[in-house]
């Protein structure tokens, strides 16, 4: 349920392409040295934003190192540990612990790879943020709840998970803000959860069909049939779009609301045209998405190194 929360890269620039995987390398090397090497599979995109939300909620001072790890040798910078970064590493494995729960409980299996990996993990984290995990027990006990009565509103049942992630980031980064901040963040955080939920269903779609499980969307309308996703979606665009786009727009006039300092243009990116990108490609896909990357365009990139080599050019020509 995870990656589906990500920057448009062709509009992304440099700079901020650059704080966003300092601050993803940060969650991973912060889960390496917390957890251990094999829980670092675990960090996402989508944790990622969420960080990114915490540090302007916090106004966080970040510091930055350079280093390299086994996915990429190259020199890259990183944000430093520090309380925010080990926080959202604490957080990423309870919400990967408890969403490799209910995959067991959705799929009849006793264990999973990622359930037995998470066990002794999710222990630590739950001892270190005991109020969140709280929450997600609940909020997921009510998810379970409403799929088992096959609830057949996409409001409602998105719901449950929008809230999870509410309530969690607000205990999590946002007692330290005033009551009118922390309220247009709250809102910003459900509609995020909100849009990630539906993401899911979507993206799903055959997968939850063949193996009989509950989808939002396909108990709002159910109609579908093996190998029909794209004609299924095309008799149910005007419907799922609206439930999709009305998210997203939710989803903007909080952030509307919000003065971002640190992450400004990345989190606009993110919200106003990675969520709306990530929407159109469930939409025109016609089989479940592959694992996304965040990557630039190699012309942003061939760009900024033409920059870089005329900038260096005329600092040499002022020495001489």
């Amino acid at each position: 349920m995870f990656g589906y929360v990500l920057p448009d890269c062709e509009t992304l620039s440099v700079r901020d392409y650059s704080l966003y995987r300092a601050i993803y390398c940060g969650i991973c090397l912060a889960t390496k040295r917390r957890y251990g090497q094999l829980p670092r599979m675990t960090v996402n995109y989508d944790i990622t934003t969420f960080a990114l939300l915490a540090t302007e909620a916090e106004s966080a001072n970040l510091e930055f190192g350079m280093c390299r790890c086994l996915g990429d040798f190259r020199r890259k910078p990183y944000v430093r540990s520090c309380d925010l970064i080990d926080r959202m590493a604490d957080l990423n494995i309870l919400l990967c612990a408890h969403k490799a729960e209910d995959d067991a409980v959705d799929s009849g299996r006793k264990s999973s790879f990622t359930r037995k990996l998470l066990r002794p993990h999710y222990e630590k984290a739950r001892q270190r943020l005991p109020e969140a995990d709280k929450i997600m027990g609940e909020m997921y006990s009510a998810l379970r709840e409403a799929e088992k009565a096959g609830e057949s509103s996409l409001d409602r049942s998105s719901d449950h998970f929008a809230k999870m992630l509410e309530r969690t980031m607000a205990t999590v980064s946002l007692s330290c803000r005033d009551e009118y901040y922390s309220a247009a963040m709250r809102k910003l955080c459900y509609n995020i959860g909100k849009f990630v939920y539906l993401a899911d269903a979507l993206d799903d779609l055959e997968e939850d069909f063949a193996k009989k499980r509950y989808n939002p969307v396909i108990a709002f309308a159910p109609d579908y049939e093996k190998g029909g996703r794209k004609e299924y979606l095309e008799r149910h665009m005007a419907e799922l779009r609206f439930a999709v786009n009305s998210t997203i727009n939710r989803a903007i006039a909080s952030s509307n609301e919000l003065v971002f300092t640190q992450a400004n243009d990345l989190l606009r990116n993110i919200i106003y045209e990675g969520l709306r990108k990530k929407a159109d490609e469930l939409f025109s896909a016609e089989k479940k998405l592959p694992a996304p990357k965040v990557r630039l365009p190699k012309s942003t990139v061939k760009e900024f190194r033409k920059t870089l080599k005329a900038q260096k050019a005329i600092k040499r020509n002022k020495k001489e």
